[in-house]
């Protein structure tokens, strides 16, 4: 009986914890809303970021920056952009390519100084190559692994996708991992949902190991039998492709490209207009970032007024220079003229080019003769700078 007492007594302390109000408890701890203070000030978590960075212990720096990202105030661009940097390195020297990537885009986004933004773009033109190496290097060997183990089927998608990612790593395979899984999915007993990919894998393990005309029979088997699938589109994209390059498979993905996002914010117009020829003439401009010159003229006597022979285009400056040159008789064949230097880029774009018929005397003859002459030229010019 004492002991039953005793059972009720704690089960009534029980609930009368449970049904405390919150507001009690949280003024037992303290003031409700009371901030909490973080263990390590900016500065201290920056210091021994740093102190474990140049002992080379990566892993130990990330923890120390990542703690001190919050403690950033949103004002501080130029610290916040040389953090992202930071991490960017500590996550390439771990080998986490994609993260590092993004890191080093957040830090070209903040006003960091301009000798870690040139090594930023350096890194971004690389990373994604190696990111990808790194993928398919993981894969390549997860297939591996899978293989021995006789887990086929995974190792299979494995496979497949590290050589499309690169496919030089079939060289390193002499596992016989082709063979074994050209044989297990041609006695593979699959529902229909789930056949076309069953005959896609196989087509694509068939060429790779050169059997080329029992890849193009299974290619066409999944167009016939399922064409209206996805399947059937890679189908016909690879037969296509096999016909111009008398390969399908060991084409490789492309990179990404890292510096996408800033190509078109980085660039700089410097000029955008349109220039009309009716006569023989010169318009030329020299600025700090571009110079061109347009020419119309003539080299023969008695040309008729508002008519003119030859029109030439100079573009650029010191030794990035280009020139165009174009006369009557042959035309100007192409609307588009494209001339990039390293740090601006011309575009030309004939709007509108008349020729009309009529006589010119020669220089060392007496008889005139008929000649075709440009009686209008009018272009747009565009010179924008260079992207990162």
């Amino acid at each position: 009986m004492k002991q039953t007492s005793l059972q009720i007594l704690m089960l009534w302390f029980c609930l009368g914890i449970l049904l405390c109000p919150v507001t009690e408890l949280i003024a037992a701890g303290g003031e409700a809303g009371e901030e909490i203070e973080p263990p390590y000030s900016l500065n201290k978590c920056l210091l021994r970021g740093e102190e474990l960075f140049r002992k080379n212990n990566y892993g130990e720096a990330l923890i120390f920056y990542y703690e001190a990202m919050p403690l950033i105030k949103d004002k501080d661009k130029k610290t916040l952009g040389k953090l992202h940097f930071r991490i960017g390195e500590c996550l390439e020297a771990v080998r986490r390519f994609d993260f590092a990537t993004w890191h080093y885009q957040q830090a070209i986004k903040a006003p960091i100084p301009d000798i870690l933004v040139s090594r930023v773009i350096m890194k971004l033109e690389h990373l994604p190559e190696m990111a990808q190496k790194e993928e398919a290097t993981r894969l390549f060997n997860s297939a591996m692994e899978l293989y021995q183990k006789r887990n086929i089927r995974q190792a299979i998608d494995d496979y497949l996708a590290s050589l499309r990612l690169m496919p030089s790593l079939m060289a390193k395979d002499e596992s016989g991992l082709i063979d074994d899984a050209v044989n297990y999915l041609t006695y593979l007993s699959e529902s229909r949902d789930n056949e076309p990919d069953r005959l896609l894998k196989l087509a694509t393990l068939l060429e790779l190991r050169g059997d080329i005309d029992k890849a193009i029979e299974t290619f066409q088997q999944i167009i016939i039998i399922y064409p209206e699938t996805d399947e059937a589109r890679q189908a016909e994209g690879k037969l296509e492709n096999f016909k111009n390059r008398n390969t399908v498979y060991t084409e490789p993905q492309q990179t990404k490209d890292a510096l996408k996002p800033f190509r078109e914010d980085s660039t700089q117009e410097f000029l955008n207009e349109i220039f009309e020829f009716r006569n023989t003439g010169v318009i030329s401009r020299s600025q700090e970032n571009f110079a061109f010159t347009l020419r119309a003229e003539n080299e023969n006597l008695n040309i008729p007024e508002g008519r003119f022979e030859n029109f030439s285009i100079t573009l650029g400056k010191g030794r990035d220079l280009r020139e165009f040159n174009f006369n009557s008789e042959n035309g100007i064949e192409q609307k588009t003229y494209l001339f990039e230097t390293a740090d601006v880029k011309y575009e030309i774009t004939f709007l509108t080019v008349n020729n009309v018929r009529g006589y010119v005397q020669d220089l060392y003859g007496q008889e005139k003769r008929s000649v075709n002459l440009f009686s209008e030229i009018r272009l747009k010019l565009n010179i924008v700078s260079q992207p990162y």
